[in-house]
């Protein structure tokens, strides 16, 4: 009877199971086959990594390491706070108002900043009418807009990461440091960041990719030179009708954010916070 009741088990598991393991794999093998071409040839890959393309690849990466590295020096001291120092009965309020932007949509959140940054929006309106500027700023289309932009979207990724890190810190090994005389500096280094960087590192991984890979920040708060990979991927399929070299494009950073990903999941500790999310 047990037996019998272990192999319904795994029946009514497997179903659930291998349709997420075709929704999941199977539209990756038609779209590497898509990517070989007609006569199954390297020539769309040849293509792919040729210098015009990699820059695109090597600027999409740059963006997303960078801004990652933003949203982590924002969150360490703001996640800090929240677990540490923010009274108990505020926290909730706290990190729900911190990541009311992953209640929104996306899209609706770009074209917020752009009302915002625009000549006349509401940074240049109250700066020019307070007399700190007498001309509005040209912000609006430029890097720092889209920066500003990635920023605000993936920052509650990374905070709600950063925060079960942080939460779980031990306040007293951060009173015994201060108590033998290290200074705020060697607390975060000595102590804090140890025991927080598995956190870091996996938020590090669950957003960088989606920031190298974003098409619409970029498409509404960029400018037509901040050309990232996913601008090329449309663009190839809607104005070149190029499927194979659209493919190609998207397996070469697949494999570039794999190839991170695995890196990552090397240590120990980064999966064990991986496994969480």
């Amino acid at each position: 009877m047990a037996t019998a009741e272990r192999r319904l088990d795994r029946l009514v598991a497997s179903g659930p199971a291998l349709l997420a393991l075709a929704l999941g794999v199977f539209p990756l093998l038609v779209l590497f086959v898509e990517s070989l071409g007609p006569g199954l040839g390297p020539a769309n890959y040849a293509e792919a990594l040729s210098p015009l393309y990699r820059g695109a690849l090597t600027y999409s990466i740059g963006v997303g390491v960078a801004v990652t590295v933003v949203c982590l020096l924002i969150a360490y001291p703001v996640t800090y706070w929240l677990a540490h120092r923010c009274p108990a009965r505020y926290r909730l309020v706290g990190l729900v108002a911190l990541t009311l932007p992953l209640w929104l949509n996306y899209v609706v959140l770009n074209y917020a900043w752009v009302w915002i940054l625009a000549r006349s929006g509401v940074v240049n309106a109250v700066l020019v009418n307070a007399g700190i500027l007498g001309q509005p700023l040209e912000v609006l289309y430029t890097e720092v807009s889209m920066a500003l932009g990635f920023v605000y979207i993936y920052l509650p990724y990374v905070v709600l990461t950063m925060y079960v890190s942080m939460e779980r810190l031990d306040q007293r090994l951060m009173a015994a440091a201060r108590d033998l005389g290290a200074t705020n500096l060697r607390v975060f280094v000595d102590v804090i960041l140890p025991r927080t960087l598995p956190g870091a590192a996996a938020a590090t991984l669950i957003v960088y990719a989606r920031i190298a890979g974003a098409f619409a920040t970029p498409e509404i708060l960029g400018s037509p030179g901040n050309v990232m990979v996913a601008r090329l991927v449309v663009q190839a399929v809607r104005e070149y009708i190029n499927y194979g070299f659209a493919a190609a494009l998207s397996f070469v950073f697949l494999v570039a954010v794999l190839a991170s990903l695995a890196v990552g999941a090397l240590f120990p500790r980064v999966r064990r916070e991986l496994r969480q999310w």
